[in-house]
């Protein structure tokens, strides 16, 4: 499945329009501008005409479900089309289990099928399931639309294609005790219902496909600044963070990571991302250089997810390799990075991140505080998913006096906090990570990829996941985070934020 959206407008009835915020990755910290009128959905084809913007994309094979909140759309979901026969086979096998492009604006699953199953049988189940499970998880849902795109040939009303997926998916949600109120057929060249199979009712072979990109919601996204088209992931580019951006003292950390694990220098390492993620600072020159030679130790790179997600001072007292500055007295002057914050910079920001501590609230990991229920809340770690950040990358600490901390770290990194994570600021590491990932390091260009990957995951957009860790695991066919996030891709698993109303990401126009 891949990209679920829970967008800012009401439509239907009486919507509140999907209003542009800033591009993602900015360095700005300003309000994003005032919403502008309500964007009205009238028919069919505004269903149509909004889904492109919401995903971000023009969908290719694919299922879309929009659902239907109170008079207002609410999340718009994408799972690929099962694929042709395999040879030798008696039936389509799915594509949806070997693709995985995934759920929640995410992936689908590639659970086994049972030896001797129908492969076409235990694929539309399996993504009836992943629909089913996901739209039921919003308690606000009504009803839902459905819309199939597809090149596939459609001879005549009555025969749509793919028409069992369309068949299986309302089964299921029938099941829930949610409707289908229609189900749409997008060709590349038409476009018409396909419950309705009499032509003096809806002419046959349906309307322009070309309609929905030019048509009244098409025009108005564009006005308001929205826009779509295919995702291209980072390549690498010789010279895009030129060596002679270093120096001698960066170089140590190139050659030698562990030289990380000084608490003093991961301290100065975070300082330098929290103000680039605050968007203070620049990701440009030295700074970019410093940026992507944290990286290499992963236990920093699990920190610096932290940092974007849930604010420096988690990632600071949640990380193994700070522990003796929170025990011991104010260290001494840490070291001075080429392109990072200065070391009065740094020792303030130890402070603060010491005194925030007995004033937060901890995150409750049942997600109560989300308003929702375990789980369709996004409050607990899907089943396999460790909510230790060891199990991702060692970044936590084991202590008992640490567990609190680490739960919520590990939380953070599983998507799983249950309240909204900071999604400004998710977007700014966006940014500097399409930069990094340009790099022609190995070591660099695939922890680049693979937090590009874990960013769009978070979001709930599988299938942009998937391009970026298959990219980030041809830069190191090894890297050790790369191969377990493809897992969960793969297997459909969702970032507890993507699923649900109150903690998902909402796309700007400009994303």
């Amino acid at each position: 499945m891949d990209e679920n959206q829970t967008p800012p407008i009401r439509p239907l009835m009486a919507p509140q329009g999907h209003a542009p915020g800033h591009a993602a990755g900015a360095a700005s910290g300003e309000a994003d501008p005032p919403h502008p009128e309500p964007l009205v959905i009238r028919d069919a084809e505004d269903v149509l005409g909004y889904i492109p913007h919401a995903l971000g994309e023009w969908p290719c094979e694919s299922l879309v479900a929009v659902t239907l909140c109170g008079g207002t759309l609410g999340a718009t979901l994408r799972v690929d089309l099962p694929g042709p026969a395999a040879p030798g086979s008696t039936g389509p096998v799915p594509a949806f289990p070997e693709s995985a492009t995934a759920v929640s604006a995410a992936s689908g699953s590639a659970v086994p099928r049972p030896h001797g199953a129908d492969p076409r049988a235990a694929g539309l189940a399996q993504l009836a399931r992943a629909v089913g499970e996901y739209v039921a998880g919003d308690r606000s849902v009504d009803a839902v639309v459905l819309a199939v795109y597809t090149d596939a040939p459609w001879p005549e009303p009555g025969r749509p294609p793919h028409a069992d997926v369309v068949a299986a998916v309302e089964a299921r949600l029938v099941r829930a005790g949610i409707p289908i109120l229609d189900a749409w057929t997008v060709g590349s060249d038409h476009w018409r219902t396909s419950r309705c199979v009499d032509a003096r009712c809806c002419p046959w072979p349906g309307k322009p496909t070309e309609a929905l990109r030019t048509g009244r919601i098409g025009a108005e996204m564009v006005y308001r600044g929205s826009s779509y088209g295919a995702y291209t992931v980072p390549e690498a580019r010789a010279g895009r963070i030129p060596p002679a951006a270093a120096s001698a003292e960066l170089d140590r950390y190139r050659d030698d990571p562990e030289a990380w694990w000084d608490p003093l220098a991961f301290t100065a390492a975070i300082a330098a991302w929290d103000e680039v993620l605050d968007g203070r600072v620049p990701a440009a020159g030295y700074r970019l250089r410093l940026l992507s030679l944290t990286l290499v130790r992963p236990a920093l790179r699990d920190a610096v997810i932290v940092t974007a997600a849930a604010g420096a001072g988690l990632a600071w007292r949640g990380s193994r390799a700070t522990a003796p500055l929170r025990m011991g007295p104010r260290p001494e002057v840490p070291p001075v990075l080429p392109g990072g914050a200065d070391p009065a910079t740094v020792l303030a920001a130890m402070d603060r991140w010491r005194g925030e501590a007995a004033q937060r609230t901890p995150i409750d990991p049942t997600g109560r505080d989300a308003g929702g229920p375990a789980g369709a809340g996004g409050g607990t770690p899907a089943e396999g998913v460790p909510a230790r950040a060891e199990a991702v990358g060692n970044g936590g600490h084991p202590g008992a006096a640490q567990e609190t901390t680490t739960t919520e770290y590990g939380l953070v990194l599983v998507g799983a906090t249950g309240i909204a994570p900071d999604w400004e600021r998710i977007g700014r590491l966006e940014h500097v990570c399409a930069l990094l990932a340009q790099s022609e390091e190995p070591e660099v260009r695939a922890p680049a990829l693979t937090l590009l990957a874990w960013v769009h995951w978070a979001r709930g957009r599988g299938g942009r996941s998937l391009r970026c860790l298959e990219r980030a695991l041809m830069a190191d066919p090894d890297y050790r985070l790369a191969r377990l996030l493809k897992r969960l891709v793969e297997a459909g698993e969702l970032s507890g934020w993507a699923r649900s109303r109150e903690t998902a990401w909402r796309r700007s126009a400009a994303a």
